[in-house]
């Protein structure tokens, strides 16, 4: 049996084909042994905090966690995915995305196509080094399967 993959989703942005695409590869992966332990996370937004003496902020903030934790629990029970592998974290994308990852040994990130620049901004793939944890759409990984088949 080949060694684990660790790959973590990032849910922000993901549509519901985009989620079934993940459960396809991963369901193709499993049988020639290749194991993947899929990991969420949905990153929440962090509001300018001068902000929430307006009663109406407080309420943007609660809406924005409520939606987050449903949108992540959705995700998760689709995917099959234990409590303990979903993260709600809140800040920016970049760098908590990449530290979860780093937190969790990540060889892989998924991400949906729109969330992929946020990710690829940061000073750590400005680097000329090879980057050792890769982040691609889902789409790519669904065709990168598709031709390995």
């Amino acid at each position: 049996m080949d060694a684990l993959r660790n790959v973590l989703l990032v849910t922000n942005a993901t549509t519901d084909a985009e989620i079934t695409q993940i459960k396809q590869v991963i369901v193709q992966a499993a049988q020639p042994h290749l194991p993947i332990k899929l990991s969420l996370v949905h990153i929440i937004p962090t509001l300018p905090t001068c902000y929430f003496n307006i009663p109406s902020m407080v309420l943007l903030a609660e809406r924005y966690y409520e939606e987050a934790k449903q949108s992540l629990t959705y995700v998760g029970d689709f995917l099959g995915i234990s409590q303990s592998d979903q993260w709600l974290i809140t800040g920016r994308a970049r760098p908590e995305v990449l530290r979860l990852a780093n937190r969790l040994n990540t060889h892989f990130i998924l991400a949906s196509s729109s969330t992929i620049p946020e990710l690829r901004k940061t000073f750590l793939f400005s680097k000329k080094e090879a980057n050792p944890m890769p982040i691609r759409t889902i789409s790519q990984v669904a065709l990168l399967d598709a031709a390995n088949q």
